[in-house]
């Protein structure tokens, strides 16, 4: 079987591209840039279109970013509250220890006078 003259040739053996794969990066390259170039200059419905896009983006972020504040203020509160119930035990600790030694120093009768 005879080798066909389209294989690739080992790395390193060319120094350029064929010119069917030069071509065809050329045209991808020169579309590309007309598409940028149309995406700038487009009718006014493309325009419309893009604005509509950027002010749902904006709306969303503005929704996102009031339920991140809610939700902070909800974490605000609940530290307060888990705040406040921690003080709370820590005084009726407090009391009983109070108690506890008041027991000791009396020689442990209790409240019942045993």
């Amino acid at each position: 079987m005879s080798e066909q003259s389209s294989r690739l040739a080992p790395i390193g053996s060319r120094s350029r591209a064929p010119s069917h794969l030069r071509r065809a990066g050329a045209a991808a390259a020169v579309l590309a840039i007309v598409g940028v170039g149309a995406a700038g200059c487009g009718s006014s419905s493309n325009s419309n279109s893009v604005n509509s896009a950027i002010d749902s983006v904006q709306s969303q972020a503005s929704s996102v970013q009031s339920q991140i504040s809610t939700a902070v203020t909800n974490a605000q509160q609940q530290a307060q509250s888990v705040q406040s119930q921690v003080q709370s035990v820590q005084s009726q600790i407090q009391q009983q220890n109070n108690q506890n030694q008041n027991q000791n120093q009396n020689g442990g009768s209790g409240q019942y006078g045993y």
